[in-house]
């Protein structure tokens, strides 16, 4: 009887071990690449959890996981976490099982906590990967990790892609479609401040809803400018100012990219100051509020704010209320001029294809996933906010430019003026960075801190054609003219232009360089004339791409 049932038992023994070794035994291995993130704006935290926007470009990072073996992989399970923002190890969506050779591609949609809006410094942060598989009783883990830069709420990066992979010079501002998360309609500060425009300046009405139902009029379009300069006499009537911040380049792992400081519109309010991104910003967060369709439109070293109206647009220039020390205001009427005019140029450059000018449409931006960020109420920013607010007049119709100017105070020359020049002649005028000085044709266009990538280019004077320009730049840093110049062509060389100069002559302690730029197909000749000043350097370029050039002899020659 013990013969016949050994048979059964060492079938019974085979039969168990088929059930449970496999809980046991690992079933191959993998070759594991993370591909990371090297740095995230807080700003955009909707963004990074949200798979389906842009393709899935803004992710934490990405785990190629390959089968190198000859078995199945099974319970393959990807996890991560972020010390401090993520706390628990949470689940990446990927294929549970790799036959031999298959190769999966695991992308990481961190959801990060709402309160990482209220970070207002860099960090430097970890993220942590593990990836398990084989057997569920004794699984085989793999564990990585990496840094990346977390900076402030308040910072744009404007590119994402690694040095190498930067092709063309979209590629250096292809982060520009975040400012849509800076729009903040829905910031409790905002809304308050919406609303008291509503009341306080277009008395209980905005054009919200005007030509809604059907064909847009011309009944309609008044309306809405109506509330543009609504918005504007408002910034006026707190004697708010067009003002800088900060900008520069920084280095995050394998991409360098240039960066601005962004006063929310919240702190644009509270402030009463702000660039003219950061006004373009507050005035489509004051028309979201309103039921409007904001957009802003990016030209080379600008932005401004407008309304889409059906499938057309109206602008505004928001810097128009000038700063401290810039000369005069613009009204309502004379911004709104100017935005359309600069409106018309912008379709003139989009329909050319010019890739340095864009529109980010609000609506159309949400509709993508690119939200706003939510905000918390602050008491404080509340109470200044209160303060600006109890002297606005109650239903202003059509303000002036502000109650104690005079009434002959001339517009504002230029969307963002620079330092107010000394007069010397009618026709020209003359300008000082402190030891080096020179004149220029009066009617030229000042700008100051045109290009945010460049922080140390601190004045431009551009011609009334746009085919001549005088640069001046401050680079406290610099050791030498050469070096000063070397730094100006790596910056503006990763912008798409092309520089080339040799340096041909000197004049006392004043270097002087002669080249050319190229940009678009388009090259401009131009002298540079640097000198070292207070452990730094000061430098003026002129150029010209085809204007008069006796005028700019006259410039080159009046530097002294």
């Amino acid at each position: 009887m013990r013969k016949i049932l050994v048979l059964p038992a060492v079938l019974l023994f085979a039969g168990l071990c088929f059930i449970i070794f496999p809980s046991f035994i690992s079933s191959g291995d993998i070759d594991l690449k993370i591909q990371p993130v090297s740095v995230i704006m807080p700003a955009a935290y909707k963004v990074y959890g949200n798979p389906d926007v842009a393709g899935g470009r803004y992710n934490l990072f990405k785990a190629v996981i390959k089968n190198s073996s000859s078995s199945e992989i099974r319970n393959l399970k990807v996890q991560y976490r972020v010390p401090k923002l993520v706390d628990e190890w949470t689940d990446v969506p990927s294929s549970s099982n790799l036959l031999p050779g298959q190769t999966a591609v695991v992308t990481c949609y961190p959801v990060f906590p709402q309160n990482i809006t209220q970070r207002n410094t860099s960090s430097k942060e970890k993220a942590e990967i593990r990836v398990t598989y084989g057997g569920k009783a004794n699984p085989t883990e793999k564990d990585e990790s990496f840094p990346f830069d977390m900076v402030s709420v308040n910072d744009l990066v404007f590119s994402g892609m690694a040095d190498q992979d930067k092709a063309y010079v979209g590629d250096f501002l292809d982060n520009c479609v975040l400012y849509a998360c800076m729009v903040s309609a829905g910031d409790p500060i905002i809304k308050h401040y919406a609303e008291t425009i509503q009341q306080r300046i277009l008395c209980g009405e905005t054009g919200a809803n005007v030509g809604s139902g059907g064909a847009i009029t011309d009944k309609d379009v008044q309306e809405k400018i109506r509330v543009l300069e609504g918005v504007y006499n408002a910034t006026l009537l707190s004697h708010m100012v067009y003002s800088e911040t900060g900008a520069g380049v920084t280095k995050f792992n394998d991409n360098t990219s240039s960066t601005e400081h962004i006063r929310l519109p919240r702190e644009v309010v509270s402030g009463n100051t702000g660039l003219c991104i950061e006004l373009a910003l507050l005035h489509a967060s004051v028309y979201k509020a309103a039921g409007l369709s904001p957009v802003i439109f990016l030209v080379p070293s600008h932005a401004y704010p407008g309304i889409k109206i059906g499938n057309e647009y109206i602008a505004i220039e928001s810097t128009g209320i000038g700063g401290e020390g810039l000369g005069g205001r613009m009204t309502a009427d004379q911004a709104f001029n100017r935005g359309m005019e600069e409106l018309k140029e912008f379709g003139e450059q989009s329909r050319k294809g010019n890739p340095m000018y864009r529109m980010l449409d609000i609506d159309q931006l949400y509709s993508e996933g690119f939200k706003d960020m939510e905000l918390t109420p602050d008491p404080i920013l509340s109470a200044q906010v209160d303060k600006i607010l109890a002297n606005w007049p109650t239903c202003l119709v059509n303000p002036s430019p502000a109650a104690d100017e005079a009434s002959n105070t001339p517009p504002a020359p230029s969307p963002e003026p620079a330092p107010k020049a000394r007069t010397r002649r009618s026709s020209w005028a003359s300008y000082n960075t402190g030891s080096l000085s020179f004149e220029y044709p009066a009617n030229w266009t000042a700008y100051n801190r045109p290009l945010a990538q460049l922080p140390q280019m601190v004045s431009v004077f551009v011609s009334p054609e746009k085919m001549g320009q005088v640069e001046v730049f401050k680079l406290p840093n610099a050791k030498s003219p050469q070096q000063a110049i070397g730094y100006i062509r790596n910056v503006i060389s990763r912008l798409g232009e092309n520089i080339t100069y040799q340096q041909t002559d000197v004049y006392g302690d004043i270097t002087r360089f002669d080249g050319h730029t190229v940009t678009n197909g388009q090259t401009m000749n131009w002298a540079g004339f640097f000198r070292n000043v207070n452990g730094g350097v000061e430098g003026i370029v002129v150029g010209t791409s085809g204007g008069s050039t006796d005028v700019v002899d006259k410039i080159i020659h009046s530097i002294h």
